[in-house]
């Protein structure tokens, strides 16, 4: 009887040794995928340089745009079907200023909407085709029509509708998100508020975070 006794201890101890060795190497592995500069550096292509969130924080008054009023605030919950459009191409906006004071890259996943505060995380859904990315809306408008939301031509182009112009999509806002995003860019959520301080880890830049966030719901980035 004690020898089994003792044989069923020592299976649990190895049970509980090899269980704690697995999570060891899951979490070395992780960590490894996480530390990587290689992998900063492909997910921050598009603007390496760019590793100080350069808007501010911004809900802005109420304003009318051809004959529309708008009224911006801060939302805990977000959710809407609508159409979306895309910007960039030949409209000149590249390289521009946007609503908050960032700068508008094409190559980036950003939008701008009518009414949520800046910046925010929200994710669009393509109904048509069911493909979804996560974008930084950073800007206002569109004010064509009845359009939701307008996103960036790289974002249009990973949601497949880049050469159609416009398609049928659901827009939430992702508060918990939207939240860890400001702490890491650095923002309070005060009207103007301006980042005095570089990203935690400058080998991955604002447009890599936001990848990051995509990858990890398990969105396609690139294409």
């Amino acid at each position: 009887m004690f020898g089994s006794m003792f044989s069923k201890r020592l299976l649990k101890y190895i049970y509980n040794a090899s269980s704690l060795v697995m999570l060891f190497f899951i979490a070395v592995i992780l960590s490894s995928c996480q530390s990587n500069p290689k992998s900063f550096q492909t997910l921050s292509k598009e603007d390496r340089h760019n590793t100080k969130y350069k808007g501010h924080f911004k809900v802005g008054d109420k304003y009318s745009i051809k004959g529309k009023s708008y009224k911006p605030k801060k939302y805990n919950k977000y959710a809407k079907i609508g159409k979306a459009s895309w910007y960039g191409h030949k409209d000149g906006s590249h390289g521009k200023k946007t609503a908050n004071g960032d700068t508008y890259n094409k190559e980036l996943l950003t939008a701008a909407h009518k009414t949520l505060h800046m910046p925010s995380l929200v994710k669009v859904k393509n109904l048509e085709n069911g493909k979804s990315v996560i974008v930084l809306v950073n800007d206002r408008g569109p004010f064509a029509g009845d359009r939701e939301i307008d996103v960036s031509e790289k974002a249009a182009k990973l949601l497949g509708f880049k050469h159609r112009g416009t398609a049928q999509v659901k827009v939430q806002y992702l508060h918990s998100e939207t939240q860890k995003m400001l702490k890491t860019f650095g923002l309070a959520d005060k009207e103007g508020f301006i980042s005095k301080r570089p990203l935690p880890n400058r080998k991955c830049s604002v447009n890599c975070h936001v990848k990051l966030v995509n990858l990890k719901y398990g969105y396609k980035v690139d294409s």
